[in-house]
């Protein structure tokens, strides 16, 4: 047995609860993306990489779920930093290949079982997905380091997401400059610049929409609270209740995130490295947050933090485009609401 293949085998060995504050994950979970891997030509044979699946995951994982330092992981799996740093490519680059299957937008016949489970949380009609943005730390980078200047010192990439009601990623839009507001984040990724014509992609009629909070303009399909100015309507203010009460779920699903890959507080990698590993997280992230023995153990060993997310006091910028559309959908949606009462 190699030596680096001796810290898996320990590992293997602990109790659940401690084999998961090392690597962040479940040993069924675990064991199960190992036979992913293995299948992949890059793992295929030891011969191939001079490394087996579990050691190149358990490596992974551990630098994802941990602040420990790069010189410190390999270290404990008898590997140069070098191999590490390879190691980790390799399987970031197989979670990044699988992002679409995993990171998946409803599908037709997925939408009302979507729209239903929504509703369940506050009777809000026609959502597919609540949206938000949250920021990664990262180093500052070379070039154009403002740019990245979230605050007066933290530089950051974005990460603009939809989830479903289980907290289930649907779209994710990662790394653009942290200096870049929500709604500028927003416009420039796919799902932003649907127009008329592209929209059925992700909305099938006018009658869907995601929900976010102030932070983006209102559209047609993105309903976001009435602006509080201390004179709202009894019908507004309950809109903007069961709206919060939906979108919630969107800010427990960062918490999930970050509270379980804890290197998304401080990624310490090349720019060119950081969109993917976030949505290499992402995509672990989906294939736990919907198992139970897997939330259980993450709600005991994780480390949540409130700072993770972002004050929802935030003003979009005022749209350039005419919203009377919008604007009549969000209030018939309202005057549903207060009749549903």
């Amino acid at each position: 047995m190699y030596r680096e293949e001796e810290e898996v085998s320990v590992l293997m060995r602990k109790s659940e609860s401690e084999f998961f504050k090392c690597l962040r994950v479940t040993k069924k979970t675990f064991s199960y993306l190992v036979q992913c891997l293995e299948q992949t030509d890059r793992f295929r044979t030891l011969k191939s990489t001079g490394t087996s699946a579990d050691t190149a995951l358990a490596v992974t994982l551990w630098y994802l779920g941990n602040l420990t330092t790069r010189s410190d992981i390999a270290k404990r799996f008898h590997i140069t930093q070098g191999h590490l740093c390879r190691l980790i490519k390799d399987v970031v680059d197989y979670l990044c290949s699988i992002a679409q299957r995993v990171i998946k937008w409803p599908d037709v016949g997925e939408l009302l079982q979507v729209e239903g489970e929504f509703k369940k949380l506050a009777n809000f009609p026609g959502v597919l997905g609540a949206i938000n943005c949250c920021h990664v730390s990262i180093l500052a980078p070379e070039h154009r380091p403002c740019d990245y200047l979230h605050g007066a010192h933290n530089h950051t990439v974005n990460l603009l997401a939809v989830c479903n009601s289980s907290k289930k990623f649907t779209y994710c839009f990662a790394g653009y400059p942290g200096s870049v507001d929500d709604q500028q984040v927003f416009a420039n990724s796919a799902l932003g610049k649907m127009t008329p014509a592209s929209s059925q992609r992700y909305f099938l009629s006018a009658h869907y929409h995601v929900v976010g909070d102030s932070a983006f303009q209102l559209h047609q399909h993105v309903m976001v609270p009435y602006a509080d100015t201390g004179a709202l309507s009894v019908q507004e203010l309950n809109f903007n209740c069961k709206l919060s009460q939906t979108r919630h779920v969107i800010e427990d699903a960062f918490l999930f995130l970050k509270g379980r890959f804890r290197r998304l507080k401080q990624l310490e990698c090349e720019l060119s490295r950081v969109s993917d590993t976030i949505i290499a997280c992402c995509v672990l992230h989906n294939l736990t947050v919907t198992d139970n023995s897997e939330v259980d153990l993450l709600v005991n060993k994780g480390d949540f933090d409130d700072s993770d997310l972002e004050p929802t006091n935030i003003q979009a910028p005022k749209p350039k485009r005419d919203l009377a559309t919008a604007k009549q959908k969000r209030y018939a949606l309202a005057q549903q609401l207060l009749q549903s009462c």
